[in-house]
């Protein structure tokens, strides 16, 4: 829409030096050729644009592919295929008959002789034709600003994303995903789940490692579960609390780096004796207990466990999610499911390349076994894939839009200053000084970038609940973010409206008033 709007403003630009040819030929019967003649030209020119887009398209989706985020899910199929093409096509056609149609509608409009008229070299533009390019010129900084608008709070969104504590260390940190499958007796799956922790922490470079069915931030196999705490019985026909469980091993907490609020961390004894014993995350313990949680008594399939540990909150579904409330239990506890088991290995130094030696760490212990390796810092990224991704393209877009609206403007207004030349030779050899006319074409400037700013404004605002489920701690409406744009907006334009400003200021009274005779 950007592009279109500025090529419809160059397009009624040249229909206007070309009017007194026009008329002519009209005033001689070939009004259906003058038509055809617009509509063959702007056929030719987006032709030839659209076969440029397409080129550039294609170079720019094949890096895209090659840089982007390697994780983000069938990034590799993106590319261009015939439906693509026959859309190109279908807005390319769309825009020659439309840049057809414009300088044609309006000249069949105007009688050949208000044409000629117009034509001659004293002619300058009609006040309703200035008013079509600028209100072309108000579309654009309007959707500037939406772009903006739009790139302005992603960034912010992704900002912030980042910047979240996750709750636990991150540097040094790596992943180990192992399953045993689901054939398998559970004891011995606990068995062996066991044997490949212990043979990871005699990995040298090793400084501790855990274990637990699910790991923050990617929440795989993440089980929930309604959950009654003794000191708190349910009231009647209320609904039941509800808690996401996990089984833990010894050292889960002290490897991830979580704090401890109260009580004690999982010990060996606990796995190995299956103690009816859990710890709560704070989030568990501010909703759900209102007195001290160590010694509580929390219920789980019917199964009763004491709570031993409080620990801080570790962010389990992702940066962007609520903590949810957290119980967690001996990983051989009945409740816990071991489909998988993900340890967290803390490493000395760079955590990816001990990702070899755990790999054979596990197939000393079984072969067979599948084991995916992955540093925490990857485990993040991934979790961010999506959003960075759609930052990139809104930001692009966005980038683009800005320039496309400078230059819109600044086309118009020169066009328009142009057009006023003998006007504004007149005003100088009547004495205006040449501050007052430049500040005359800053205030056209300034007029038509307010009245964008305006709509693009009540635009932004009004379809801000389209993004606002894509932000993460920051309101679609926020004023900061507003007040930049329209301030970043302003300043462009002023920059784009200088120059012909400037020119106007310098022009030669005596040549502009020899011009038009």
């Amino acid at each position: 829409m950007l592009a279109a709007a500025n090529v419809a403003n160059l397009f009624l630009v040249r229909a206007e030096s070309r009017q007194r040819e026009v008329a002519i030929k009209q005033a001689l019967g070939a009004g259906r050729r003058i038509a055809g003649g617009f509509f063959a030209e702007s056929l030719w020119l987006a032709g030839l644009a659209g076969c440029a887009g397409v080129l550039i398209a294609g170079w720019a989706v094949r890096l895209l592919v090659a840089y982007g985020p390697r994780r983000l899910p069938r990034l590799h199929e993106v590319r261009l295929d015939w439906q693509v093409l026959l859309f190109t096509v279908a807005v390319t056609v769309l825009t020659a008959a439309v840049l057809a149609v414009l300088p044609v509608a309006g000249l069949a409009r105007r009688s050949c002789a208000a044409a000629l008229h117009d034509g001659g070299r004293a002619g300058t533009a009609a006040r309703g034709r200035q008013h079509v390019r600028q209100l072309l010129v108000v579309t654009q900084v309007a959707i500037a600003l939406v772009l903006l608008v739009g790139a302005g709070l992603m960034l912010q969104s992704v900002s912030r994303l980042f910047a979240v504590n996750p709750g636990f260390g991150v540097d040094g940190l790596l992943t180990a995903t192992m399953s045993v499958g689901t054939r398998t007796e559970r004891a011995q799956a606990l068995r062996e789940y066991e044997q490949m922790l212990d043979e990871m922490r005699r990995t040298p470079g090793v400084r501790s490692v855990g274990g637990a069915t699910t790991l923050p931030i990617a929440p795989t196999s993440l089980n929930g579960s309604d959950v009654e705490v003794r000191s708190r019985p349910p009231a009647r026909n209320a609904p039941p609390l509800f808690t996401m469980v996990s089984g833990v091993t010894a050292e889960y907490f002290e490897t991830l780096g979580a704090r401890l609020v109260a009580g004690r961390t999982p010990t060996p004894v606990d796995v190995a004796q299956n103690r009816a014993v859990a710890w709560i995350n704070q989030t568990f313990a501010r909703r759900y207990v209102s007195h001290r949680p160590i010694g509580e008594s929390v219920r789980l399939h019917d199964s009763w466990f004491e709570v031993v540990g409080v620990v801080g909150d570790l962010n389990t579904s992702g940066l962007a999610a609520d903590v949810q409330p957290m119980v967690y239990l001996p990983a051989s506890s009945p409740v816990v499911t071991l489909d998988a088991m993900h340890a967290v290995v803390r490493t000395n130094g760079d955590p990816a390349s001990l990702a070899p030696s755990l790999r054979r760490a596990v197939e000393r212990i079984d072969r067979t076994i599948p084991v995916t390796l992955r540093t925490m810092q990857d485990v993040i990224a991934a979790s961010l894939a999506q959003a960075t991704f759609t930052v990139t393209l809104v930001t692009i877009a966005s980038a683009i839009g800005l320039v496309l609206g400078i230059v819109g403007l600044y086309g118009a207004i020169s066009y328009i200053t142009a057009q006023r030349t003998t006007e504004i030779g007149v005003r100088l050899a009547l004495g205006a000084p040449p501050a007052g006319v430049a500040l005359m074409v800053l205030r056209q400037g300034a007029t038509v970038t307010a009245i964008g700013i305006a709509v693009g404004l009540a635009g932004a605002w009004s379809g801000a609940r389209f993004i606002a489920s894509m932000l993460f701690g920051l309101s679609a409406r926020d004023p900061v973010t507003y007040v930049a744009v329209v301030t970043l907006l302003m300043a462009v334009s002023a920059l784009a409206t200088y120059v012909p400003a400037r020119r106007a200021a310098h022009i030669d009274p005596v040549n502009a008033l020899r011009a038009d005779t």
